[in-house]
């Protein structure tokens, strides 16, 4: 599939900033499921510093604010060819070992309700077979938190979203990956966008989902808000521990003033030329 990506993010201050850092996690790396045609991304019409690519294979750009601003405005704009790999992600920029993704944050770890919920996933398969534990983690997810938009925040932990029952794909990727850790599952969160096309999904543009590892497999992603494994629609942007460790963007800025943000994205279909 052929997409186009138009995402915007904008920040008002009401009051001048005495200085503004920002580190952004806004272009993907290509992988098995991506081939890049064209990708940029400009803050205020500017492009950012050098390129550093971690070992989990994100593109990190630092902006600096040279002068007293009051709007700060990311734009990106991308052409990119999609394959659907049944959910099977490869890249030769991904060179964390897996077992990493075995720690828990202030946002994956479990209780109870996790616990419970992870244990009867697995007893499920008396095999043991963890790419059917996987799927059994995902649906329970789905099953079990309502996706209700402006119920979380980006503070929720996956405890507190099963506690409430409902949350948005942040807190449903969460509770996945708190999940399959606590049995033993290296897992992650993953950023990203997700085009809304003629398979038709209520949940879609920016979005976030779980990848897992699976023995002999590799990295499967899973997305429990739309009950799917990542096909052609999806565009993989960056990855982590977390949400926090994911961010597309992540800053602090000197001075007085509150903050506003607004987000839009635009994801089209073209023609195959």
């Amino acid at each position: 599939m052929l997409l186009t990506i138009n995402h915007t993010t904008n920040y008002e201050y009401n009051d001048n900033l005495l200085g503004l850092i920002q580190t952004t996690k806004l272009t993907p790396s290509p992988y098995n499921g991506l081939k890049i045609i064209e990708w940029s991304v400009k803050r205020n019409n500017k492009e950012g510093g050098v390129v550093f690519r971690d070992g989990e294979g994100n593109n990190i750009v630092n902006f600096k604010s040279e002068a007293l601003e009051k709007t700060v405005k990311f734009e990106v704009k991308g052409k990119v060819e999609t394959l659907d790999t049944n959910g099977i992600y490869e890249s030769l920029n991904d060179k964390t070992n897996p077992l990493v993704y075995l720690r828990n944050t202030k946002l994956t770890e479990p209780n109870e309700k996790i616990i419970n919920l992870a244990n009867l996933a697995a007893s499920k398969n008396s095999n043991l077979d963890k790419i059917s534990v996987a799927h059994n983690i995902m649906l329970a997810v789905a099953n079990k938190i309502e996706y209700v938009p402006y119920t979380t925040n980006t503070n929720t932990s996956a405890a507190d979203s099963i506690n409430l029952g409902k949350g948005v794909c942040q807190d449903q990727a969460h509770i996945m990956i708190s999940a399959a850790r606590y049995l033993d599952i290296p897992s992650r969160y993953v950023n990203g966008y997700m085009h809304k096309n003629k398979n038709d999904s209520e949940f879609q543009a920016t979005h976030a989902w779980a990848e897992l590892y699976i023995d002999k497999l590799g990295w499967i992603g899973f997305d429990p808000t739309n009950k799917c494994c990542p096909d052609e629609r999806y565009i993989r942007v960056s990855c982590g521990l977390d949400a926090s460790f994911a961010a597309p963007i992540r800053g602090i800025f000197y001075g007085d003033s509150d903050e506003k943000l607004n987000i839009s994205v635009q994801t089209i279909e073209n023609s195959a030329q």
